[in-house]
């Protein structure tokens, strides 16, 4: 439910005839991915502060842009893992889903 489920067009469409409504999409963003880091921070990774918030408007808009087909939540996604990225961690999917020792 929510902007996260929406097309990037969708998102392109709002945000070109309702500037404003960027605000409730980024939002979204800042709580999905509070959540996805919630785990992590009980190891001391991810800090979502290592883009401005600017920045990281600005590389879901061009995400989105690129990718109108895409849902607002990949964008979204892929932010939080350039953060990682550049914080030197795996991407979450490497993190959480690699098969476990047994």
């Amino acid at each position: 439910m929510g902007p996260g489920t929406m097309s990037c067009a969708e998102f392109n469409g709002g945000l070109s005839q309702h500037p404003k409504d960027e605000s409730l999409f980024f939002s979204w963003a800042l709580g999905f991915m509070s959540g996805l880091n919630t785990e992590l921070l009980q190891h001391g990774e991810t800090n979502l502060n290592s883009l401005s918030l600017d920045t990281q408007k600005q590389f879901i808009r061009s995400y989105c842009k690129d990718r109108a087909r895409a849902p607002y939540f990949e964008a979204v996604f892929k932010l939080f893992d350039r953060m990682r990225h550049d914080q030197g961690l795996p991407s979450y999917i490497q993190t959480w889903h690699e098969p476990q020792s047994r």
